[in-house]
This record gives structure tokens, C-alpha cells and sequence, in this order.
């Protein structure tokens, strides 16, 4: 049981209200907002949120209206229901790479550069995702 304690105002507030850690929304990140949503998850994780509509509060309060803009209708009007699930989805689908997308970049746009062989591979690997066999990478690679 927490035992309460007094507010500025003179009230009695008890502990549980107050212990709440403040997390840090890294900007959302277009080109792969799967690994953005993964790092936010782990700042959930380490801060104890674990409640849908915090972590939905969370995102829409950290994120650009720019890109808010693009799901104005879960803003608007917030499912009952899995609110953060649902914003997570809907901002992965808008921002994410088609398949067509990915395979096109994989097959016309991936350059070694200036990297080495071994993130260029990975490169690849994240574009072709399951659809692209181990022979077709290591052909495309060397």
C-alpha cells in the first residue's frame, strides 16, 4: 500500500500517482518505422508503461502533426480498442516500403560505396526480407 504525501496544493496525493517515468521518443524515423516502434516498445519496456493508452499518448504527443496528418481519423476519433496497435499499424503501412518497393531497391539501387561487403549484405538481406531465396542474394551480392 503507498502512503499518501502532500501536494503543492496541500492535498494528499499517494505515491503510486506520481511514480511515473518519463520516457524518450526518439523522432519518428520514415524510413523504417518498424525499428523506430521496436525502439520506443524498449523505452516502454524500461519505463514500466505497459497501459495502450499511455503508449498511444505517448506516440501521438511525440510525433510531427506532419506525419500525425496521415492518421488524423485515429487521432480524431481514438479506437476503444487497441488504440496504440492500431496507430502502430497504420503508420508502419503509410511509411514502410512496399514489397515491389523493396525489390526494386535491392535489385536497381543498392550500392557498395563506401561500405563494407559485410553491410551491404545486410542491406540486402533487410531489403529482399523472405521473399529473396540465399542463392539470389549471394549471386546479387558477389
Amino acid at each position: 500500500m503507498t502512503e499518501p504525501s502532500d501536494s503543492s496544493d496541500g492535498k494528499a496525493v499517494s505515491h503510486s500517482e506520481v511514480s511515473r517515468i518519463a520516457v524518450k521518443v526518439p523522432p519518428f524515423w520514415r524510413d523504417n518505422p518498424s525499428i523506430w516502434f521496436s525502439q520506443l516498445e524498449s523505452q516502454f519496456i524500461t519505463s514500466g508503461i505497459v497501459q495502450d493508452s499511455t503508449k498511444y499518448h505517448t506516440v501521438v504527443a511525440s510525433v510531427e502533426t506532419e506525419i500525425l496528418s496521415q492518421v488524423s481519423d485515429i487521432i480524431t476519433s481514438p479506437p476503444n480498442d487497441d488504440m496504440y496497435k492500431k496507430l502502430k499499424e497504420r503508420l508502419i503501412n503509410i511509411f514502410s516500403d512496399s514489397e515491389e518497393r523493396r525489390l526494386k531497391k535491392l535489385l536497381q539501387d543498392v550500392e557498395l560505396g563506401d561500405k563494407r561487403s559485410s553491410m551491404l549484405l545486410r542491406q540486402m538481406q533487410d531489403l529482399a526480407g523472405n521473399r529473396v531465396g540465399d542463392e539470389l542474394l549471394r549471386f546479387l551480392w558477389l
